[in-house]
């Protein structure tokens, strides 16, 4: 592995790190896009972990298509030259092994406490579907590099 692609891979989990909240993007089953907002943690692999009932639509699509589109976006409305953004292609799953779900579920926890914290919210989270992210291809976008700097990725799946 290339120190440039490591760093690339470093600065992506930078920008996860930073943000919380991505724009998912599924189809169903006639070709027609949905997007929602998501909030997520990753892990050291840059896989993506959400919540979702499996009732929602972007669940329903992705029981039929697992592959999907998402976007973070990092903005500074004040200095829009500090803007980096993230658009990756994935591969989505619900998690329905107990032991990964929870070791993902602790993973998740720690990135929103709340979960633990209040006993209500911590319960309906408990109610949803966790789903794992893996991407297969990335662009990372950074102003601060220069106006449109930007560079691509594929990433392997593991």
């Amino acid at each position: 592995m290339t120190d440039e692609h490591s760093d690339i891979l470093r600065e992506t989990a930078e920008l996860l790190a930073d943000c919380r909240t991505a724009s998912l993007a599924t189809v169903d089953e006639h070709g027609h896009p949905h997007a929602v907002n998501i909030q997520y943690a990753h892990d050291d692999q840059l896989r993506l972990y959400f919540v979702s009932s499996e009732d929602a639509a972007h669940s329903r699509h992705i029981a039929v298509n697992p592959a999907v589109a998402l976007t973070v976006y990092h903005h500074d409305d004040a200095q829009p030259e500090n803007l980096r953004g993230l658009q990756l292609q994935a591969h989505a799953e619900a998690i329905t092994d107990e032991a990964d779900r929870s070791r993902e579920m602790t993973l998740y926890a720690a990135r929103f406490p709340f979960i633990t914290t209040d006993p209500i919210l911590g319960a309906a989270v408990e109610q949803q579907t966790l789903y794992r992210l893996t991407p297969t291809w990335l662009r990372l976008i950074d102003n601060r590099r220069g106006f449109g700097w930007k560079v691509e990725k594929m990433l392997d799946v593991q």
